[in-house]
């Protein structure tokens, strides 16, 4: 299967990035290094994300809102990107310390030889399918031969994940389907109903926004995907060693901001709306545009909450049964050409301490949030 390269816009973010880190001398070093002990200068973590801000990213902007990296003593930098590709690339030259991506490009990182950890499971259940038009002719995935697929970018992790659910019916990519970068959002919503694409591989907050505007759509995938985690947070073996305390608040930060999330979705889009105006759409107005954002922030929230997370304490945590279901999907879809030993590469040790925390006081803040 052919991997995904950086593009030259990616790789010249990261080398500033990594000029930037350099410029900052030794008492950046010795943040980064240093976790969170108390009055010391803040911990510098640049976070990769392979999207840009939107409702599916909200509790990010919630963490920051309202301070919960700062009380971790982290000053996070969030670097976007296009792809999945470049956020593993970035934590293995060292230019981002935690990145965000669904678990394929891990997967075949740690094949070919790279020692990533996977430190906090994030989204709990799987995002991605394939979908098509409801009154379209593609009505199973055995319609999808010699079909295009739209991709977000040829770079996505969902590209990998739709490849491995189209393999469940023998199908191989460009002999009998072809994938196509169409975007995201209206873009790929008009290539689908366009006919450039018959098909597309986006996620849960797409198609649910697409169907807030009254598209009906067919769902395909599997029961082994269906059984599979999504978005997580990996680092280095290295930064793992050296900064376990910084992981360990940058994991409580999310927890809490996620649980604020489940609480008060408006809340979190407006907020997100005041301190990412970017995401706000022009000619629309801010009510409706989150009557559209919160049906694609609630379904998203059922698979952040998935197996009650707050009520068992496992904000973060992986299940052995979900990382062995990875492992057997992953080589048995070609994702990886060969088994791998999954569980070396995924940590738990952190997960008590991402749950140190009140919940109970973060939902009455997120009750009693205004304006």
């Amino acid at each position: 299967m052919p991997r995904s390269r950086m593009t030259a816009a990616v790789a010249a973010l990261f080398a500033s990035t990594l000029l930037a880190a350099c410029a900052g001398g030794a008492g950046s070093d010795s943040a980064n290094a240093g976790g969170t002990t108390a009055g010391t200068d803040p911990v510098t973590i640049r976070f990769g994300l392979p999207t840009q801000m939107g409702a599916n990213n909200s509790p990010m902007a919630v963490a920051e809102h309202l301070g919960y990296f700062d009380e971790e003593g982290i000053d996070l930098e969030i670097v976007h990107t296009s792809d999945s590709t470049s956020i593993v690339q970035g934590i293995n030259t060292g230019a981002l310390e935690i990145g965000s991506t669904p678990p394929e490009p891990l997967w075949q990182s740690i094949e070919a030889g790279t020692d990533l950890q996977l430190i906090y499971n994030y989204i709990r259940k799987q995002t991605g399918s394939i979908v098509s038009l409801a009154d379209g002719p593609v009505q199973s995935l055995e319609d999808l031969e010699g079909a295009s697929i739209g991709q977000a970018s040829l770079g996505s992790s969902n590209l990998l994940l739709a490849n491995g659910i189209l393999a469940s019916v023998g199908f191989e990519e460009d002999a009998d389907f072809t994938n196509i970068a169409v975007g995201t959002g209206a873009a790929a919503l008009q290539a689908l109903e366009g006919d450039q694409v018959q098909a597309l591989s986006l996620w849960d907050t797409e198609y649910a926004a697409f169907e807030a505007t009254g598209v009906e759509l067919n769902y395909f995938t599997t029961p082994e995907v269906e059984s599979l985690f999504s978005t997580t947070y990996f680092t280095s073996p290295d930064y793992l060693a050296s900064s376990p305390e910084a992981i360990e608040g940058f994991g409580r930060a999310m927890a809490k901001a996620t649980l604020f999330t489940a609480t008060n979705p408006e809340a979190a889009l407006r907020i997100m709306y005041e301190d990412y105006p970017a995401t706000r759409l022009a000619g629309v107005s801010e009510d409706d545009q989150l009557a559209t954002d919160l049906t694609a922030l609630e379904r998203r929230i059922v698979l952040l909450t998935a197996d009650d997370p707050d009520g068992t304490r496992t904000w973060g945590a992986y299940t052995p049964e979900a990382v062995t279901a990875w492992a057997d999907f992953a080589a048995g879809s070609g994702i990886i050409p060969a088994e791998i030993d999954a569980a070396a590469h995924v940590q738990n040790q952190l997960v008590e301490g991402y749950n140190d925390f009140d919940s109970a006081a973060v939902i009455e803040q997120a009750q009693g949030w205004t304006e």
